[in-house]
C-alpha cells in the first residue's frame, strides 16, 4: 500500500479512538520526545539531534493527526504499542509441535523504525513480528473500508489482529478487537469473528504447517470453587429440565449468584439445623449438585478482585462459539488499564490451572 493511503488508514482510525486512549498516546508522544506542547520562541525544536512536533494549541485528536503526519517515530511508536495493547477478544489454541512452529516464527522479520504500508492488506498477508519476555507476536495489519449509505461519509480503519506464542504454557492466542458494523455487510455481521479466526487457522496451517487444536476451557466453569481470589459473578445455564436461566450477582458485594448461590449460603448458615433433618439435607444437597454438574453451561463471566476496585479483571467465555469446538474470551474495558496485563494475566492462570482436578465429588 502506498504511503500516503497508510497515513491515512491509521489517521482515521486513531481518530475513533475513544479520549482516554488519545490522551495516554498523546502523554507517550511528550514523554518520547517526538512532541511538545511548550512552544519554542527560536523556531527550532528538536530533542538529541531528533525534531519534536509542536502540538501546542491544537485539540487533542487534532495533537495526534499532526504527529502522525510529522513524524515517522509516532508511526513506529503506535506499531509497537499495537502488539503490547489490550484487545477485546481472544481465543486460545495448542500445537503438537510448539517448538518447531515457535523456531519458523522467530525467523519472521522484526518490527524496524519505519512505517508498516508495506504491511497494510485487505486479507492476511505477511506479518510483522515482535517479542518480549517469552511472547512472541505476529502482527497481521488488515485495512477495512467504507462508505456511509446516507452521508457518503468515509470510513476507513487499520485493524491488527495478533498471533501470539506464549513459551510459558505453550499456547498460541488470537488476539483482536470490536470491528465497527459500517464496514461489514448484513451477511458477514453475525460471523465476522467466527471468520477471521477460520482464515487464520487456515493461514498457520498453510504458511506454517501448524495445525490448531481448541484449547478446553470447560475446566473455568468450576475454577471458582476451588479458588477463592476467583469469583463467578454470572452465567448462562441450560437446566437439565430444558429451560434456560441467566444469573447475576448484580450489585452484591459478596458476589452471591442468585439461587442457587443463594442456596448454598443459606445451607452453610443453617447447618446445625438441617442435621436434624439429614433427609432434606441431602436431597437439596443433591438438588443443587445436579443443577450445576447436569446444566450446560453457554458462557460464563469470572472476576479478579483487585483491593483497587477500578484494577479488577473481568472476562466472559463464550463456550462453542457460534458451534465451533474453541472458547471466545472476552476482556472487558477498563476505565484505568490499557496494556496487555491483563490478557496475559488471564492467560498465566489458564495455564496454572489447566490441569488441576476440578472434578466434584458428590
Amino acid at each position: 500500500m502506498l504511503q500516503e493511503n497508510y497515513l491515512e488508514y491509521l489517521e482515521k482510525t486513531i481518530e475513533l479512538y475513544p479520549d482516554k486512549l488519545k490522551r495516554y498516546l498523546v502523554k507517550r508522544f511528550i514523554q518520547k520526545g517526538i512532541a511538545t506542547k511548550e512552544v519554542d520562541t527560536s523556531g527550532q525544536l528538536c530533542l538529541d539531534g531528533m525534531d519534536m512536533v509542536d502540538i501546542s494549541e491544537k485539540a487533542l485528536t487534532e495533537q495526534l493527526v499532526t504527529c502522525i503526519r510529522q513524524s515517522k517515530r509516532a508511526c513506529f511508536f503506535i506499531e509497537k504499542w499495537e502488539f503490547i495493547k489490550d484487545y477485546k477478544y481472544s481465543v486460545l489454541f495448542t500445537c503438537d509441535d510448539f517448538a518447531k512452529i515457535l523456531e519458523r516464527v522467530k525467523k519472521i522479520s522484526p518490527l524496524n523504525e519505519c512505517y508498516e504500508n508495506e504491511y497494510l492488506y485487505t486479507s492476511f498477508g505477511e506479518p510483522v513480528a515482535y517479542s518480549s519476555e517469552g511472547y512472541n507476536f505476529l502482527k497481521f495489519n488488515l485495512a477495512f473500508a467504507a462508505v456511509h449509505p446516507l452521508t457518503q461519509e468515509e470510513f476507513l480503519t487499520k485493524y491488527p489482529f495478533l498471533v501470539v506464542f506464549h513459551e510459558e504454557g505453550e499456547l498460541i492466542e488470537f488476539r483482536f478487537d470490536v470491528l465497527k458494523r459500517v464496514f461489514l455487510s448484513d451477511r458477514k455481521e453475525q460471523t465476522i469473528y467466527a471468520d477471521l479466526i477460520a482464515e487464520m487457522v487456515e493461514y498457520l496451517k498453510v504458511h506454517f504447517e501448524c495445525n490448531l487444536n481448541p484449547l478446553d476451557l470447560d475446566f473455568m466453569v468450576n475454577v471458582c470453587k476451588h479458588d477463592n481470589n476467583v469469583k463467578l459473578i454470572a452465567q448462562y445455564m441450560k437446566l437439565p429440565s430444558g429451560g434456560n436461566a441467566q444469573l447475576e450477582v448484580g450489585n452484591n458485594q459478596e458476589y452471591v449468584l442468585p439461587f442457587l448461590g443463594e442456596l448454598r449460603s443459606l445451607l452453610s448458615d443453617n447447618q446445625a439445623e438441617l442435621e436434624k433433618v439429614p433427609d432434606f439435607r441431602e436431597a437439596l444437597e443433591q438438588f443443587m449438585f445436579e443443577m450445576e454438574e447436569m446444566s450446560d453451561y453457554p458462557w460464563i463471566e469470572l472476576l479478579w478482585e483487585n483491593e483497587i476496585k477500578t484494577r479488577s479483571i473481568r472476562v466472559k467465555f463464550v463456550f462453542n462459539y457460534m458451534n465451533n469446538e474453541y472458547c471466545l474470551i472476552q476482556h472487558y474495558y477498563s476505565n484505568v488499564l490499557i496494556g496487555m496485563e491483563r490478557m496475559n494475566y488471564v492467560i498465566k492462570y489458564v495455564v496454572n490451572h489447566r490441569n488441576d482436578d476440578t472434578i466434584q465429588i458428590e
